[in-house]
């Protein structure tokens, strides 16, 4: 297959040192040809102005202004950590999830086997970040990190042509685990990168300068165990565009009527939300 020829570990270096360029003319030309290109929203943006951006991954993971998304606090609901396109949902059924509606992979190689029999009851909804969506990820209910984790070695593209053509593109992909417990529901949050996506940075990596390597050991590391996270609160956020997938512990807590196939979401909306008991 041709994916297997593009060289994309390579791709995604040079790239990422473009990207992180801080010279005035390289940060420029490639800002202005993405605003070219995918005309995004700069008017909810911290800051409209590209001259204050330090180089293109700034501007590509640039913050939202106060106010921009409004954060659904009701104590039943789950929403969703990133801006994107809801590709696939549905019920983990002997422990496999569902690609592109026909190809089927499992639970623990997604995770790992210390998820092993965690979703054995579960529901997954997988979220696909285009390019012109807002970079970063939240916490969509609150809780409590009990496991961080770092698999996978391949950056294969994971938009929606890839999605239909690639088996278990997920599981082949660098990603990024976080195992939350809440009151209400344990769940999971899985951040898959891609081609050209330079890392998943987590919220607790300080060193904006950390190397691809460093962010894998960071992912590793315990120092967020038991750290409480709230709904809304940063966990995340990609340099360039990818997916994430949540994932629920027990569905038959939760009430599926809203979650539609192909809707498009925005951070801090309502995903799903408890039954009522």
């Amino acid at each position: 297959m041709m994916h297997k020829l593009i060289p994309n570990i390579l791709l995604t270096r040079i790239l990422g040192f473009l990207a992180s360029s801080k010279l005035k003319i390289v940060k420029t030309i490639l800002i202005k040809g993405f605003i070219a290109i995918y005309k995004p929203n700069l008017n909810e943006a911290l800051y409209e102005d590209i001259r204050k951006y330090e180089s293109y991954n700034d501007f590509f993971t640039r913050k939202l202004k106060e106010g921009s998304r409004i954060i659904d606090n009701s104590d039943t609901s789950f929403t969703s950590p990133v801006d994107g396109e809801i590709v696939d949902h549905g019920f983990i059924e002997e422990g496999q999830l569902i690609q592109a509606k026909k190809f089927k992979y499992a639970l623990e190689d997604l995770v790992g086997k210390n998820y092993k029999n965690l979703y054995d009851e579960g529901y997954f909804i997988t979220i696909y970040l285009a390019p012109t969506d807002y970079h970063r990820i939240h916490c969509p209910f609150d809780g409590k990190i009990m496991d961080s984790q770092h698999l996978g070695t391949s950056l294969y593209s994971v938009n929606k042509k890839a999605q239909e053509s690639i088996p278990k593109l997920y599981v082949k992909n660098e990603r990024s685990v976080l195992q939350i417990d809440s009151e209400g529901l344990n769940y999971s949050l899985v951040s898959v990168g891609a081609s050209v996506v330079g890392s998943i940075v987590p919220f607790w990596s300080v060193d904006k300068n950390a190397s691809r390597k460093q962010l894998i050991e960071e992912w590793k590391s315990v120092a967020m165990l038991n750290e409480q996270v709230r709904k809304g609160d940063e966990l995340a956020h990609f340099k360039m565009g990818s997916t994430v997938i949540l994932l629920f512990e027990d569905s038959s807590k939760l009430d599926l009527d809203s979650l539609i196939e192909n809707k498009l979401v925005k951070f801090g909306e309502r995903l799903v939300s408890l039954r009522k008991i």
